[in-house]
């Protein structure tokens, strides 16, 4: 295995820098690919700093096709590759777009044998181990491409270690029976049954498959966590509770920087309304300015309450555009409000360009949903090269800002 240490030689932000943390927050390795058919950590830091704004390369390692191992960030690092999860993963990315490329033996082998080796510093077990798509929040994304159970199962064989509790035993619970605790470990169909529900709520607990292991065992502690009780990842009577009674919104957390692979692609409209908050007419009813937004665009009064107005707005939104009419702000709902501007939209307030921290508002909501970018409300790099575009396309000066000229031909009528 040859690694080359490159901590201090790749391309690093002179006004930013990342944070730190002890060894024993990590949790997790992360594996990616580039999805690049070629590339390098030089190529990879130059992007991330340059063109993301990044404080440094978003990757711990990087392993080339040749299996050559660019080391180039300590562990203790907090990097930007998996979103949210960035705090407790080491990133491994392999070079290739492995959608459309192999991943050839040297690749493979050097992968294995580096994450072997971060288990053993780290203490890290095989189930541990993680592709980019297996974190909270990137199950639409398809990286790293690769099949992660295989891979998980050789570095088992390559370290010695039992993983058949990944799969169904003999002592699976099967029938209606509901135990009164679950904990990592057990399997049957009430963890089924928990699973589908962690699911529902938005709080993906990776595959719906009855046993309870460590994805399901990051759901539960996210749930806990978001429902204000006891974070200890078992589910006793409180989380059972919390579970039925539960209002929230499982993807409530500003998601952080992570890999040029988090970048929007034809999946990221459906992502992003599917992790959204189901908005309906309950008591107490829901405030907030998502509800602000929805009656904004169905034209009801806009208070940030969703009461009897908003839901017959809703209603005949939905009749309009041929949804199932039942009041209800799901994913299919949020998706066709995304494509409406609304009537109240903002008029051009101020110059609009990528600064740090993002500059954000409703303004830059109505910049994004013209150029059919994530809406999200922050003038990113993904909004700014989504302007620039736009701008190459109209023939217009190309410097990703919107300005007067900028906005009037986004927005011809104001």
């Amino acid at each position: 295995m040859e690694i080359i240490d490159k901590r201090n030689q790749l391309t690093q932000n002179r006004n930013r820098s990342y944070r730190q943390r002890s060894r024993n927050a990590i949790q997790n390795i992360a594996i990616h690919h580039s999805a690049t058919t070629s590339g390098s950590a030089e190529a990879f830091a130059r992007y991330h700093v340059n063109n993301l704004g990044w404080p440094g390369i978003g990757y711990h390692y990087v392993v080339d096709k040749d299996g050559t191992i660019n080391w180039c960030h300590n562990a203790e690092v907090v990097s930007y590759h998996v979103g949210n999860s960035n705090g407790r993963a080491v990133g491994i990315c392999m070079v290739g777009d492995f959608t459309q490329q192999s991943l050839g033996e040297a690749q493979r082998n050097a992968t294995l044998d580096l994450t072997l080796m971060l288990m053993d510093q780290l203490n890290i077990s095989v189930e541990n181990v993680w592709g980019h798509i297996e974190f909270p929040g990137y199950e639409w994304k398809q990286c790293p491409s690769i099949n992660m159970e295989n891979f998980r199962r050789e570095l088992a064989e390559r370290a010695g270690e039992d993983i058949s509790g990944s799969y169904r035993s003999p002592n699976y619970v099967a029938g209606v029976r509901q135990r009164n605790y679950l904990s990592r470990g057990d399997q049957g169909d009430d963890v089924l049954a928990l699973q589908e529900r962690l699911n529902e709520l938005g709080f993906k607990p990776g595959p719906i498959d009855g046993i309870f292991g460590p994805q399901t065992y990051d759901a539960v502690q996210r749930f806990q966590r978001s429902a204000g009780i006891g974070v200890d990842g078992i589910v006793g009577p409180e989380t059972r509770t919390a579970l039925s009674n539960y209002e929230g919104n499982g993807n409530d957390e500003e998601i952080e920087h992570a890999s040029p692979t988090d970048e929007p692609d034809e999946s990221e409209e459906r992502f992003n309304s599917e992790s959204r908050r189901m908005l309906r007419h309950i008591r107490p009813m829901m405030r907030g300015e998502d509800v602000r937004e929805v009656q904004q665009k169905v034209g009801a009064m806009v208070d940030g309450v969703f009461g009897n107005e908003t839901e017959q707005k809703v209603r005949e939104f939905q009749r309009q555009h041929g949804l199932s009419v039942d009041g209800i702000v799901g994913p299919q709902t949020w998706r066709a409000l995304d494509r409406v501007n609304g009537d109240n939209q903002p008029s051009y307030q101020r110059l609009l360009s990528l600064q740090s921290p993002y500059m954000r508002g409703d303004d830059v909501k109505r910049v994004q949903r013209e150029l059919n970018v994530a809406v999200d409300g922050l003038y990113g790099p993904v909004t700014e090269r989504a302007v620039r575009n736009f701008q190459r396309q109209e023939g217009i000066s190309v410097d990703g800002i919107v300005g007067p000229h900028t906005w009037s031909r986004l927005f011809p009528g104001g």
